[in-house]
C-alpha cells in the first residue's frame, strides 16, 4: 500500500470512529456544540447552534493538503446531515488550518467563506478564494471589530488581526483570525496560531475571566507559552488540536504542567482523539473519542 492510499484508509478510520462515538450534535437548537474534529497536527472546529452551522479551519497535511477535508471533515458533516454551513472561517492560510477546506468547498454548500485580507503573497489563500469564486460563494473580508450574529444567543466575534495589518511568510501566524465564540452567557474563545506580541493586542479588549473554554494558542506550541497571559484567563477546560508524536513538539510540557497545576482540564486530539463541548442550561459537558475527557 502505498503512503497516500495509507493515508486514506487511516483517516477514514478516523472518521468512521468519530461518527460512531459522537454522534449528533448537528444544527442544534437551544445548546451549542462544539466539536474539536482530529485532524492530525492541524485545527478544524465545528459550532453548531440554534439551527446554525459554522466551521473553523479544516486541517491539512503538507504531503496531501485535502486530506483531512475529504475523509475526516466532510464525511463527519455529512454524517450529521450537514449539507450546508452558513459560514466558513480560514484562520490563516498555513496549510494545516486552510488544505482541508478545498475539500469542503467542494463537497458541501457553503454560504459565506470568511477570511482576513491582510496576507500578502499568499498561494494557499489565493487558491482557496479563487474555488470560491468558481462556487458563487460570497467571500467576506473579516477583521477585529467584526461582530456575525448568528441567532439571538449565537454570534462571533472577531477580535484580531487590526484592520489594515499586514503579514507575509511565516509571519501569518501572527495573523491569525481570534474569535470569540458567544453563546447565550457561554463564551470559548479560539487562537489559530498566535505567538508574541500579537497574543496579547488580540485581547487588549476582551474580559478573559469571560471565557469558559480556551482554545491554546499554536498547538499548545512552547513559543506561544506566556504566564502573564495565560494567568488572565480562568476557564473551565482548555483544548488542543494537536497531531500525535509530531515533529514539532506540541504541545509544550511547560504549557500542559501550567493547566495540569491551575487544576483546568486539557483536552488534546492527541490523547483523547475528537472532543465535543457541549453548553446548556448554564452546563459545560465534555466527550472525547478515546478517553474520558477529563483525565488530565
Amino acid at each position: 500500500m502505498n503512503e497516500k492510499n495509507r493515508l486514506a484508509a487511516l483517516v477514514c478510520l478516523a472518521a468512521a470512529i468519530l461518527v460512531l462515538l459522537l454522534p449528533g450534535g448537528g444544527s442544534s437548537r437551544g445548546y451549542i456544540t462544539l466539536t474539536v474534529l482530529d485532524v492530525g497536527q492541524g485545527d478544524a472546529l465545528l459550532v453548531s447552534a440554534d439551527g446554525c452551522n459554522v466551521l473553523i479551519d479544516a486541517g491539512g497535511r503538507p504531503e496531501n493538503p485535502e486530506a483531512m477535508g475529504e475523509y475526516v471533515v466532510v464525511p463527519y458533516l455529512k454524517a450529521q446531515r450537514i449539507g450546508r454551513l452558513d459560514m466558513v472561517f480560514n484562520t490563516h492560510p498555513d496549510i494545516d488550518h486552510i488544505g482541508g477546506l478545498f475539500a469542503v468547498l467542494d463537497e458541501i454548500r457553503v454560504d459565506y467563506l470568511a477570511v482576513f485580507s491582510g496576507y500578502i503573497d499568499s498561494a494557499n489563500q489565493a487558491q482557496l478564494l479563487a474555488q470560491a469564486g468558481e462556487r458563487d460563494i460570497p467571500v467576506v473580508s473579516v477583521a477585529a471589530g467584526d461582530v456575525f450574529n448568528f441567532s439571538d444567543n449565537f454570534s462571533i466575534r472577531v477580535l484580531a488581526p487590526s484592520p489594515g495589518a499586514q503579514f507575509v511568510g511565516e509571519a501569518v501566524n501572527n495573523g491569525s483570525l481570534v474569535l470569540q465564540i458567544s453563546y447565550q452567557d457561554f463564551d470559548l474563545l479560539t487562537c489559530g496560531d498566535l505567538v508574541g506580541d500579537e497574543m496579547t493586542l488580540a485581547v487588549q479588549d476582551l474580559d478573559c475571566a469571560d471565557i469558559e473554554v480556551l482554545q491554546l494558542p499554536h498547538h499548545g506550541s512552547r513559543y506561544s507559552y506566556a504566564e502573564d497571559w495565560y494567568a488572565a484567563f480562568t476557564p473551565e477546560a482548555v483544548f488542543i488540536s494537536v497531531g500525535r508524536d509530531n515533529s514539532y513538539g506540541h504541545p509544550g510540557t511547560e504549557v500542559v504542567a501550567y493547566w495540569q497545576e491551575r487544576g483546568v482540564p486539557v483536552l488534546r486530539t492527541d490523547l483523547y482523539g475528537s472532543c465535543r463541548i457541549t453548553y446548556q442550561d448554564g452546563y459545560i459537558d465534555y466527550e472525547t473519542v478515546l478517553t474520558p475527557a477529563l483525565v488530565d
